[in-house]
């Protein structure tokens, strides 16, 4: 059968225009997607409270908001490979070096929340943390204590292991440590009766059943992690991204940082 020359032509171009326009929808659609999620990479320790807060966020706002928590030295390792993320959140002496080697929007690191070093305990156990030496006193009659292993990238470890300095207790502890591996495995060897307190950033307490976070050490000892947030370069469209920044230090929000043991700062 011989197909006109002329109706040929056409088809041509109505298969052309069909896939062209299917090529638009398929890429409005991916735009679409993007501006409606804001991927966010952050240290585990503002996890639960980010999350809570970005709930309301996303019910305003339509905006998606999903977190990759992760150690602050995962954070690291993950930029370093070029994961993409719309949002970091890491603790601040890495955000600077990040944002010397110019990884951020310009002005866009800003300070977001700071956590201290808490007492993990049983449910039921209670500890005075009242003062020094009542909390000095807590961790020489404890049978054994637990902190993060720093090696594995946490910070917490590190924290902790200053705040016993700073009792005067490092030797008087060392035979009776045991290091976790994982916060989560720390805690379920003092849910379990194995380990008497645990000393984990406050915003981490409880990971495990039967966990309570009996407080703060006090504030002669205490030592703080300072976390910065950043918009990186790759960020295309960064204006929901600033809007969730803003969103988090909304007044109505601050119980549930404090709730979370953290210290909201800067504005």
């Amino acid at each position: 059968m011989k197909v006109d020359p002329r109706e040929a032509g056409a088809m041509m171009r109505d298969r052309r225009l069909g896939i062209f326009i299917g090529a638009l929808i398929w890429f409005a659609s991916t735009l679409s997607a993007a501006a409606t999620e804001i991927r966010v990479l952050n240290a585990n320790a503002l996890t639960r409270a980010m999350k809570e807060v970005a709930a309301g966020f996303s019910k305003e706002t339509g905006t998606a908001v999903t977190f990759v928590g992760v150690s602050p030295g995962q954070v690291e390792q993950r930029i370093k490979a070029g994961e993409v993320y719309d949002l970091i959140i890491t603790a601040t002496a890495s955000a600077q070096a990040f944002e010397n080697e110019g990884r951020w929007i310009a002005g866009s690191r800003r300070p977001l929340a700071r956590v201290g070093i808490g007492f993990a305990v049983r449910d039921g156990v209670k500890v005075d943390l009242s003062t020094v030496d009542s909390t000095r006193q807590a961790l020489l009659d404890a049978k054994s204590i637990t902190y993060s292993d720093s090696s594995t990238g946490g910070l917490s470890g590190i924290n902790a292991q200053k705040v016993l300095g700073n009792l005067g207790l490092t030797d008087a502890v060392r035979a009776k440590t045991k290091l976790s591996g994982a916060l989560a495995d720390g805690q379920a060897l003092i849910a379990k009766g194995d380990v008497d307190i645990g000393l984990f950033n406050l915003s981490e307490i409880p990971r495990a059943a039967g966990v309570v976070r009996a407080g703060p050490v006090p504030a002669a000892v205490q030592v703080y992690i300072d976390y910065d947030a950043a918009v990186p370069l790759t960020n295309n469209s960064p204006e929901p991204t600033f809007a969730l920044l803003k969103y988090f230090h909304r007044r109505e929000w601050r119980t549930i940082w404090e709730e979370a043991g953290l210290e909201l700062v800067g504005d």
